[in-house]
């Protein structure tokens, strides 16, 4: 209830009605924006997100398959080198790597996942981004909102057969969230990871990469 206010207010003061209700949000911190819209139990797995690296480490190692881990570079590094330099709108490439096994899950595939290079899009709204990667078995969609040195990712997962889209809150079973940072040495070498903790269906971690187009 308390994030409801908090958010409501928030709206009113930004002067925005409820069809553009995260558009601008220039009169407030800009970390107030997704504080006010993330849940309870993802502000938990937020909190985590350095432990679903080492878990996933864990279990990758426990596997023999450090070297798989070490191919991926430096996406797969828990603590990116690059400065701050957020992506724009426009056209990317992304590809979804799936690290460790989910808790209580059988063991049986590998603990190092990644899918091919597919387009995905950046559309801006404001001083947001709208994330979307391409049609498949799972699409992201969802809200990159300013936070300092990152991005905070608050989104949702598109199930092929799906006829609509959910949006973030409207099924905790679906909701996303992440962290995106630039990655490698140059901040301006157009790379960038959107790490994934805790997912709920799958792996420890999910990290969705971006590069340009």
């Amino acid at each position: 209830m308390i994030r409801v206010v908090a958010l409501l207010a928030l709206l009113l003061l930004a002067g925005c009605s409820k069809e553009d209700e995260l558009r601008p949000y220039a009169v407030v911190r800009r970390a107030d924006v997704w504080q006010a819209v993330i849940s309870d139990p993802d502000r938990g797995r937020l909190s985590r997100l350095s432990d679903a690296w080492e878990q996933a480490r864990t279990d990758i190692t426990e596997a023999g398959r450090d070297a798989d881990l070490a191919a991926l570079g430096p996406v797969a590094v828990d603590r990116p080198t690059a400065s701050p330099a957020f992506p724009g709108a426009g056209t990317y490439q992304c590809r979804t790597i799936l690290l460790g096994w989910r808790q209580g899950t059988p063991r049986t595939a590998p603990p190092v996942q990644a899918s091919a290079w597919v387009p995905c899009t950046l559309a801006a709204d404001g001083i947001l981004l709208r994330l979307e990667t391409a049609p498949g078995p799972q699409q992201y969609l969802g809200t990159l909102y300013p936070d300092v040195d990152r991005l905070i990712f608050l989104g949702t997962l598109r199930l092929a057969g799906d006829m609509g889209r959910l949006r973030y809150g409207e099924d905790a079973q679906r909701d996303q969230l992440g962290v995106l940072q630039a990655i490698g040495p140059n901040p301006n070498s157009g790379h960038w990871r959107i790490a994934l903790p805790w997912p709920r269906w799958t792996a420890r971690l999910v990290l969705i990469e971006l590069r340009a187009a």
